[in-house]
């Protein structure tokens, strides 16, 4: 049964999961549920459930669409007077909005509910269609004091922007279409406090971008030029996912400290590898993944991050490339490999490598990865086993600790998948 009958669905729409009947017993009789949500088309099947809940706070999801209306029924005034007027909506914890089709089929303006009160609405998300609702109910929403998550699938208009109490909101969605990154520079310095950052416009940050920090955001996926991203401050981040989108890359970036960021992963031309990292500190870093395009292939220059445990690199570059990476992160305990010109000989040059115990590479290396199940290593044939379990056996005596390494491989022939593992 549905914890509590908390999470209510108002829709005129079929649902595509499996429906539910419960039986409640007593004057009730029987409601419906979609996985966890109770579903309500009327007001009818609405006061059967409020009851249910008991006082517990309310999170209540309206996807209404005008072909559903033509087509099945209608959601009425008297529902959302239910659900939306008071005192129910002062127990609503959460609310997302969904309006498809045409706005003709809606029930009267929702401000008749404005002057109700939200003083418990944490999380809003306005969907597909939101800027048809009622203007004045969406800035009733936006102005609750307590409001700290905020999911924007859709544009809405930038003027009730104003209502939000910016100050207060945690975590930020943006529209994936029709925000552009000049417009978030225009009140980027309002959400400065924000935790979590999610969907921002390609190109952001650009060089209009105000210099500022954002002293609480953890996690940020860009996809900008690298020259811009100085202009930003970000002593909390910990998870990083850059995409660079322009091959001109300067010999010199300004310097870029990211204090406790702990993932990265980034997708760059060779000549981002080279000159860019270099100028970025990232003294906590653990996990780095690399996707690397780009000729020629510049070696990364005198810079290593002890602090990496684990490593991913994609590249088409030749092995002596991949070796270079891998010699900056001597502490590496976990390498995976993806290398798109795959062939016997950069598979051999590597671990003929790893086997020199003159200077040892990567000397706490445990595992490594010669392809994944989404990526696999195209060779032609099964890789000389007699080196790779020399190889197994020379790293464990240098090391004095377990090795192995892992090769997942595909034909092109018929695309089967085989993983074999040397330990």
């Amino acid at each position: 049964m549905p914890r509590l009958w908390r999470y209510i669905w108002v829709t005129n729409v079929t649902p595509l999961g499996n429906q539910r009947e419960w039986d409640v017993g007593g004057d009730i009789g029987r409601v419906t549920s979609v996985g966890q949500h109770t579903k309500c088309v009327t007001e009818a099947e609405l006061i059967q459930v409020l009851p249910l809940s008991g006082a517990v706070s309310l999170r209540v999801y309206l996807t209404l669409s005008s072909y559903a209306a033509r087509r099945e029924q209608s959601v009425d005034n008297d529902l959302l007077s239910q659900l939306l007027g008071s005192p129910t909506s002062e127990r609503i914890e959460e609310i997302s909005l969904l309006l498809s089709g045409s706005d003709d089929f809606l029930p009267a303006p929702l401000s008749l509910y404005f002057e109700t009160s939200y003083p418990r609405l944490q999380s809003l998300t306005l969907s597909s269609g939101a800027s048809r609702w009622d203007m004045n109910f969406i800035r009733k929403l936006l102005s609750s004091n307590e409001l700290s998550s905020l999911r924007l699938n859709s544009v809405i208009p930038w003027e009730i922007a104003p209502s939000l109490r910016w100050a207060s909101v945690r975590h930020l969605t943006l529209p994936l279409d029709g925000l552009t990154p000049d417009t978030l520079n225009t009140f980027c310095d309002r959400i400065r406090n924000i935790q979590t950052l999610k969907a921002v416009p390609m190109g952001w940050p650009n060089a209009s971008t105000p210099r500022m920090t954002f002293k609480l955001l953890e996690e940020l996926d860009v996809r900008c030029e690298t020259t811009h991203l100085c202009r930003l401050n970000f002593p909390s981040l910990t998870k990083l996912n850059l995409m660079s989108l322009s091959d001109h890359v300067p010999d010199v970036h300004q310097p870029w400290s990211l204090p406790v960021l702990s993932e990265f992963k980034a997708t760059l031309r060779s000549r981002a590898v080279a000159h860019f990292l270099p100028s970025m500190t990232m003294p906590q870093l653990t996990t780095l993944t690399l996707s690397i395009s780009g000729y020629p292939f510049e070696p990364l220059s005198a810079v290593t991050y002890p602090s990496v445990t684990s490593v991913t690199l994609e590249s088409s570059a030749p092995s002596s490339y991949f070796i270079g990476l891998l010699d900056a992160v001597p502490n590496a305990e976990k390498v995976v490999l993806l290398m798109t010109e795959s062939s016997k000989s950069n598979l051999r040059e590597i671990v003929t490598r790893l086997m020199d115990n003159t200077n040892i590479l990567c000397p706490k290396l445990s595992e490594i990865h010669f392809g994944t199940e989404e990526k696999p290593f195209f060779i032609p044939m099964r890789p000389f086993p007699s080196l790779l379990n020399r190889c197994v056996d020379r790293r464990e005596f240098a090391s004095k600790r377990p090795f192995k390494i892992v090769i997942t491989t595909s034909s092109r022939r018929n695309n089967n998948i085989s993983t074999e593992i040397y330990s």
